[in-house]
């Protein structure tokens, strides 16, 4: 179900609104979860990071694209530490608009992708956060393997760009058939 949910979702040309995601995520939810919501949005990103498994740093720098989450770049990238920072319209959006934006859903999402990759345990804080970026520093801990670690099979990670020049839809492609 993971992968035709985000399938269609993803590939859809109509995405939604950004005011119907805003207003679950920075209305809704910070009332109902209370002081506890950055704790729970973090676990809320390590079981989301559960059901969409992305196999490598493309996917997930797309996949954060696609889910509306800002321009993840990894920045740095060691055997026990990865430094990602997080930039873009999303980030600049909810900066500006929301006193102190929570950013911990994407935080526990990254923790636990790399936790899936290694099959270690991975906790993941932000570092550096200002109204246009942030950077969040994911710690794999080699010392303490995951029990019972069984990957899950990555998503198909969607490329509308990709797929259409595959087509024979383009022009420059079909220019030597005439």
């Amino acid at each position: 179900m993971t992968n035709a949910f985000y399938s269609q979702f993803a590939g859809n040309a109509v995405k939604s609104s950004v005011l119907s995601v805003e207003i679950l995520r920075d209305a809704l939810l910070p009332n109902l979860l209370g002081d506890d919501s950055s704790g729970i949005l973090y676990w809320a990103g390590k079981d989301l990071a559960r059901q969409f498994p992305v196999a490598g740093n493309d996917d997930l720098v797309t996949f954060f694209d696609q889910a509306g989450w800002g321009h993840l770049i990894i920045d740095k990238e060691s055997d026990n530490l990865i430094t990602y920072e997080l930039t873009g319209e999303p980030i600049a959006r909810r900066s500006f608009a929301i006193k102190k934006p929570d950013f911990m859903l994407e935080t526990g999402f990254l923790a636990e992708q790399a936790a899936a990759r290694t099959g270690c345990v991975s906790e993941a804080k932000i570092t550096f956060q200002n109204k246009m970026r942030l950077r969040i520093a994911v710690t794999v801990d080699h010392n303490q393997p995951l029990t019972a670690h069984d990957p899950a099979t990555p998503i198909e990670i969607v490329r509308p760009e990709a797929d259409q020049a595959t087509d024979g839809d383009d022009p420059e492609s079909n220019a030597d058939e005439s």
